[in-house]
């Protein structure tokens, strides 16, 4: 299960990485966007001042998220060492992430908390030899 759990860790932290840099980009391009858009041209409900405070709003929950996607990949490879510590930090980095994205943390927080739970509930070193297996 720990092996189940690394991969779900990695796979949910890649995922977060990514979800959480097209919501910078997109904060970064709705401030862009806000500036260019001269004060003279009549658009509804001065969306010119809008933009820039939605772009500082997505940027700032972005890195938010991509900080939580990062200790999840970390809590992922470090499963094997300390699986009962690393599943706490995946089940944190989920909760916090979705706090982050709402629904586009949604993938990777699955990833996060089915991989928290599978490092929560594994034992620790069990070694399956032959004669445990005859013995049952």
């Amino acid at each position: 299960m720990k092996n189940t759990a690394t991969i779900l860790g990695i796979v949910g932290g890649i995922l977060g990485m990514i979800f959480s840099a097209v919501v910078i980009i997109a904060g970064i391009a709705m401030q862009f966007v806000g500036t260019i858009i001269p004060n003279q041209v009549d658009v509804p409900m001065n969306i010119h001042r809008l933009l820039p405070l939605f772009g500082n709003m997505a940027i700032a929950r972005g890195i938010g998220a991509l900080i939580f996607a990062i200790v999840g990949l970390i809590a992922g490879i470090n499963v094997k060492k300390k699986h009962q510590l690393a599943g706490i930090f995946l089940l944190i980095a989920a909760i916090a992430g979705y706090i982050f994205l709402f629904i586009g943390f949604v993938v990777p927080g699955i990833l996060f908390i089915i991989g928290g739970i599978l490092a929560l509930v594994s034992k620790e070193n069990l070694p399956e030899t032959e004669e445990t297996l005859r013995d049952q």
